[in-house]
């Protein structure tokens, strides 16, 4: 492939930079692909967040199971449908960020992105049921879905670098074996 001087050195340092900045994200794709979680087709990847974000939307729109019976969740001191909002958007955040690994972009972007369409879902959920007689809307549900999305973007976040971790000490020991 051959690139001509004029698109390989331009002399407008913005575009200069805005270069560099791709080539880098290209790159910590590149590295953050070959050293991390294994990816399925991304249209699989699509149908698990599809189905997340549905069931959210489902549970958002219908009462819980247990949301009749149950009023404290596990400890006793946080009601149960914080909970069920803590867990559910974290779990979402958590989808959704694998879904987004493939993405070539510098990782801290890709997880605040995640976090902030988590957090839009979470607040477009709410008002949703602004608009149903059976349901209430709360700020308070906002907040702690912006918790459990910050929760679960973090965990994703260290699951991947463990498993980097364990694929380099593996890489380590298969090298020394073949020495």
């Amino acid at each position: 492939m051959s690139v001509s001087l004029r698109q390989q050195d331009s002399p407008n340092p913005v575009v200069r930079k805005l270069r560099q900045k791709r080539e880098a994200a290209v790159s910590d794709h590149r590295a953050r692909k070959a050293r991390g979680v294994p990816v399925v087709p991304f249209w699989i990847r699509a149908v698990f967040v599809l189905g997340a974000l549905g069931g959210l939307v489902y549970y958002s729109i219908v009462p819980a199971p247990g949301t009749g019976s149950v009023s404290r969740g596990p400890f006793g001191v946080i009601p149960y449908a914080m909970w069920l909002h803590f867990i559910g958007y974290m779990g979402l955040a958590i989808v959704f960020s694998y879904a987004s690994y493939t993405v070539p972009r510098p990782q801290p972007q890709i997880l605040f992105g995640v976090f902030v369409v988590t957090v839009g879902c979470g607040a477009a959920v709410e008002m949703l049921q602004l608009t149903l007689p059976t349901r209430t809307f709360s700020v308070i549900d906002i907040l702690v879905n912006a918790l459990g999305a910050g929760f679960g973007v973090t965990l994703w976040y260290l699951f991947d670098r463990i498993i980097a971790r364990l694929r380099q000490i593996d890489h380590r020991s298969n090298n020394r074996e073949r020495s």
